[in-house]
C-alpha cells in the first residue's frame, strides 16, 4: 500500500513539474527591471539589445543607447501583453509601407520557461507558423 501511495505521489509531482515547464506563470514583480536579449554579457555591453519593464506598466525596447519601441505592458498568466509604438526603421523593400512611419503593434509573447534570472518567450502565432523562442537575462 505504501508503494502505491509513493508511486501516486511521484507521478503527480512529475506531472505538476511538466505542466509548469509547459506554461511558466510569472508575476509582474518578477518581470520588472532590465533584461538583456544578449545573455549576461549583454548586461555590460554598450551595444546590447534590451527590454525594460517598469513597475508603472510602461516598457522600453532598444539596442545600446537607442530606444526602438515604447509601450505599455501587463502579464496575464503565461503571456506578456504589450501595446507598443515602434519608431521608423530603414525602408524595407518587402514592405515599403512601414519603413518611414511609426507603427503600433499589439504583441503577446508567451512565457514558456522561467528561472531565477532568465525567462524564455515564444514569439509568433500558429497562423504565421514562424514561432521562435527568445531567452532574456536579468541585468543587475
Amino acid at each position: 500500500m505504501i508503494k502505491v501511495r509513493l508511486a501516486v505521489f511521484i507521478l503527480s509531482a512529475l506531472s505538476g513539474a511538466a505542466s509548469f515547464a509547459d506554461n511558466a506563470v510569472v508575476s509582474a514583480q518578477y518581470l520588472e527591471g532590465r533584461w538583456s536579449f544578449d545573455g549576461k554579457a549583454g548586461c555590460g555591453s554598450s551595444d546590447a539589445r534590451y527590454v525594460v519593464f517598469r513597475n508603472n506598466g510602461t516598457l522600453e525596447v532598444g539596442q545600446g543607447a537607442e530606444v526602438n519601441r515604447l509601450g505599455f505592458w501587463r502579464v496575464t498568466d503565461d503571456t506578456i501583453v504589450a501595446n507598443t509604438l515602434t519608431k521608423p526603421m530603414e525602408r524595407d523593400a518587402y514592405n515599403p509601407f512601414f519603413g518611414t512611419s511609426y507603427r503600433y503593434e499589439y504583441v503577446t509573447p508567451r512565457i514558456v520557461a522561467a528561472g531565477k534570472d532568465t525567462f524564455t518567450v515564444s514569439i509568433g502565432s500558429d497562423v504565421e507558423k514562424e514561432k521562435r523562442e527568445v531567452t532574456l537575462t536579468r541585468c543587475p
